[in-house]
């Protein structure tokens, strides 16, 4: 490829990737967006309409006391591919088909029977999910270009996944990218916490963050690490795993903040409750639930406080389903974290709640497959 031919195909991905991520834009907006010249802005776009990327949007009239006709604007065209996202976790699957902008063109989601069902009906029912997530797409979705999977456990750079039998059993022996080919074909398989990390710089309260720690803290303690603007994972992918903290008094595992305030919320009420309920009773003034909740506070902050030592990020936050509790979940525990670190440190509910994870397998995928757009046909 000659120098000439390398610039054009540079330019060719900037004006591409700029109107994926704005949408409908004039060629002014691009020229200011990549800084390039009108003629070069025009030229690219009349190139993507013609490889079937774009689209130009009929311009109608000026308007009242505008001579002339508008500016060209420039769009995506609807339908010309898609990523998949998926969120296999312990007690659920959710499969999320979007378009090249990342916006979501079709949605499934079913509960496992138990969080502890065998690998082949989890994969079953992954199966199921996606299918029905593609055919809510339908012609919206276009051509999968990509499909990311998350997964609530360690997953080595080659996508190998060491997951806990106790906790998915069978589900280590199984190549995860294979079993789903069937219908996804070939899926990038990652961590969830570090997907949910990845979807909260991207939507959520971790924009513009470079050094952020999200704490998924629904039924375990599993967290993802981003410093330097990059996901952290280690040899074999177990850095956000929380196994350390069987070591750390006041804590002694990994149940996390869901799985705690059932427990405990059932014991005091003296009835079986689940942990949302737990919170909104906390929330309205129940004594004997707020008493859970701070119990719980306590333990969860000696976790937090310890990764905030170690790890020293401008930002802490709490994510999955739990999130959605807000202050009276976040007020204690910023009161607990704040006694037990030297370092003051941001403590924020996700505002994904249990989007995150998905969320971040779309950003993950567009980020694979963009880049390979212009070697691609689209739909």
């Amino acid at each position: 490829m000659s120098g000439t031919d390398v610039v054009r195909r540079l330019n060719t991905q900037a004006v591409l990737d700029a109107v994926l991520d704005a949408g409908a834009c004039s060629g002014a907006d691009l020229m200011a967006r990549t800084g390039l010249s009108r003629p070069t802005v025009h030229a690219v776009c009349d190139d993507l309409i013609g490889r079937g990327w774009l689209v130009e949007p009929p311009r109608g009239d000026a308007g009242p006391g505008r001579p002339g006709r508008p500016a060209r604007r420039y769009a995506p065209r609807p339908g010309a591919g898609s990523v998949l996202a998926v969120d296999m976790g312990a007690t659920s699957v959710r499969a999320v088909v979007a378009d090249l902008s990342g916006a979501p063109v079709g949605e499934a989601g079913a509960a496992f029977a138990h969080p502890h069902v065998g690998a082949a009906e989890r994969l079953d029912l992954t199966r199921a999910t996606c299918a029905r997530a593609l055919d809510a797409a339908g012609a919206a979705g276009g051509r999968v270009l990509g499909t990311v999977l998350g997964i609530p456990a360690p997953v080595d750079a080659d996508g190998r996944a060491s997951a806990d039998e106790a906790y998915l059993p069978g589900l280590a022996a199984l190549d995860l990218p294979a079993a789903l080919a069937p219908v996804v074909g070939r899926a990038r398989v990652e961590n969830d916490a570090n997907l949910a990390v990845v979807g909260e710089r991207w939507r959520g309260v971790a924009r513009g963050v470079d050094d952020v720690v999200l704490v998924l803290a629904g039924e375990r303690l599993g967290a993802g690490v981003c410093l330097g603007g990059r996901v952290v994972r280690g040899h074999r992918g177990g850095v956000g795993e929380m196994g350390f903290l069987d070591l750390v008094d006041g804590v002694g595992g990994t149940a996390a903040i869901g799985s705690l305030a059932r427990r405990w919320g059932s014991a005091e009420l003296g009835r079986t409750v689940r942990a949302e309920q737990v919170v909104a009773a906390a929330g309205a003034g129940d004594e004997t639930a707020r008493g859970v909740v701070d119990a719980v506070a306590r333990r969860i902050a000696r976790a937090l406080a310890v990764l905030a030592t170690l790890l020293d990020p401008e930002m802490l936050v709490v994510g999955g389903a739990v999130a959605a509790a807000g202050e009276v979940l976040l007020a204690p525990l910023r009161r607990e974290v704040a006694g037990l670190t030297e370092r003051p440190v941001r403590l924020s509910a996700s505002v994904l709640a249990d989007r995150g994870v998905v969320l971040g397998a779309v950003r993950t995928a567009l980020d694979e497959v963009r880049p390979r757009l212009l070697d691609l046909q689209p739909a």
